[in-house]
């Protein structure tokens, strides 16, 4: 276990626990939101890869998905699960005459500008950050770089899957603007200057966020932590009770 990063502490208030578990985040988000008592406005997903999250984001309720993916390649299939799932179910207008539906082929980043991703063998471990692990680079795509603030209109939840660059991604966010956010993380670096779970923890804690949920991969050393925004805990519309029952412990 990471020091300073137990998923049952540090979620920010007195007491609280942050139970830790063994599930994918897309078939516990629409739980968590409901027990936060969070709004479906809209969902952000950086490194949305093939849309294989858009159905499960789709069931959210979500009024608007912006998938971000620096991939050219995974474009028209990102496009195809949004139509197939996300205008299908035919769901209300988002906020401010927003599109429903976004794809940007770009990476997150802190500013714009252009960068090189790394595509591997097998393409969700493409990078903007050399790998440490044995794997195989098989090319090298120049990439547009957007910060996810430019994008986020209309989007209250953020989903981070970036391979080690989660602080440039978060520190291109509006996190004034944004309720929760899912991040995907490491407990050791597998990129080189990439985050781990640690440092991503410290760096949101820093900012006021609240630790509501850490659900493991099977695969050793990789987990998704649910934060929750310092505004969206004070807000009238989320009842203290469900955040204290979000972090608290399973008795069951």
């Amino acid at each position: 276990m990471v020091e300073g990063l137990s998923p049952r502490h540090g979620t920010g208030g007195p007491g609280a626990v942050c139970e830790r578990e063994t599930a994918r985040w897309e078939l516990r988000l629409p739980h968590l939101l409901t027990q936060l008592g969070l709004p479906r406005h809209g969902a952000v997903q950086v490194g949305a890869h093939t849309g294989q999250e858009v159905a499960a984001l789709t069931r959210c309720g979500f009024r608007r998905l912006v998938m971000i993916e620096p991939n050219r390649d995974h474009a028209a299939a990102l496009r195809d699960q949004l139509t197939r799932h996300h205008e299908a179910a035919d769901l209300p207008e988002p906020l401010d005459g927003c599109p429903p539906r976004e794809v940007v082929v770009a990476a997150a980043g802190r500013e714009r500008g252009q960068a090189t991703l790394l595509v591997t063998e097998w393409d969700q471990q493409a990078s903007l950050l050399p790998p440490l692990m044995p794997i195989a680079v098989i090319r090298q795509d120049l990439t547009p770089v957007v910060p996810v603030r430019e994008v986020q209109h209309g989007c209250n939840v953020l989903v981070v899957d970036v391979q080690g660059a989660e602080l440039d991604v978060l520190a291109g966010a509006d996190l004034d603007r944004l309720d929760l956010a899912v991040v995907e993380g490491s407990t050791f670096a597998r990129y080189r200057s990439g985050s781990t779970l640690a440092g991503i923890g410290d760096y949101l804690r820093g900012n006021g966020w609240q630790q509501v949920a850490w659900w493991d991969h099977v695969r050793p050393h990789v987990a998704d932590v649910a934060w929750l925004a310092p505004h969206a805990a004070r807000s009238p519309v989320v009842d203290p009770d469900r955040v204290a029952a979000a972090t608290a412990p399973d008795r069951h």
